[in-house]
């Protein structure tokens, strides 16, 4: 009779129903876990055989002879947590990165404003006449000492159909409005004066009184001066005028 299992006369070995069957079922358990593996981990990156446990082959263990109803035991290693690559446990937190914002667009230099230069007007000259000066007309007139007279000198005799005081020279270099202002001594009631410009049509001015013959009033009339060289005239063909110190004339 030949033994059940072990090696025979012939020199074969030979295993019994049993221990076949232990042995056929730890070899395709093996195969199963082994395609296991390969089919789990297929989208793992180049560190996915770290994240399984060790895989322990089965292996059967011999009961004696007459026994082996028991199955392939399997003592797998401590298991190891799972991590997939790419897995919001080991990913790296993404910075953030601010959105973009348009540039500006390219300022440009503005062209200044075209300006067309003006010419500016003349200005406004100040000249004084002294009443008494020998270049004027005083024909019918007299010329008297005055303390309170700029020159210390008046002239008098003027209207009364007596005498004409004329200022001449009065000098206006781009003409138009003028201004004039006439000093004069009344140490009496109010009297009457005429004014004549380049002996135009007279104007008839009143001079108040004031306060004395020594004391000097001034009044300002406004009037227009040619381009040049002007005239004024005082007079008077009725009364007598009041008596004059001079003139002051603003003109452009």
């Amino acid at each position: 009779m030949r033994p059940r299992y072990g090696r025979d006369q012939d020199g074969v070995w030979r295993i019994g129903p049993v221990r076949l069957l232990v042995v056929v079922g730890a070899g395709y358990l093996a195969v199963v876990l082994a395609l296991a593996a390969l089919t789990g981990g297929g989208d793992l990156g180049p560190s996915a055989g770290a994240g399984f446990g060790t895989l322990v082959p089965a292996t059967a263990t011999p009961t004696g002879p007459g026994e082996g109803t028991e199955g392939p035991s399997v003592s797998p290693t401590s298991a190891r947590k799972n991590i997939r690559v790419g897995s919001v446990e080991n990913r790296s937190p993404t910075p953030s990165t601010p959105p973009r914002t348009a540039a500006p667009p390219p300022t440009t230099a503005a062209s200044p404003p075209t300006t067309t230069p003006t010419t500016a007007p003349p200005p406004v000259v100040v000249t004084s006449y002294e009443a008494e000066s020998p270049v004027n007309g005083l024909a019918g007139t007299r010329t008297f000492t005055c303390s309170g007279c700029s020159g210390w000198k008046k002239v008098g005799y003027v209207g009364r159909d007596m005498g004409t005081l004329q200022f001449n020279g009065l000098t206006a270099r781009a003409g138009g409005t003028a201004s004039v202002t006439i000093a004069y001594v009344n140490g009496g009631d109010p009297r009457l004066g005429y004014i004549s410009i380049n002996r135009g049509r007279p104007i008839m001015l009143s001079f108040p009184g004031t306060g004395g013959w020594e004391t000097v009033g001034t009044m300002t009339v406004t009037t227009t001066l040619r381009p040049g060289v002007n005239s004024l005239s005082i007079f008077n063909p009725y009364s007598p005028a009041p008596d004059f110190d001079r003139i002051t004339v603003s003109v452009r």
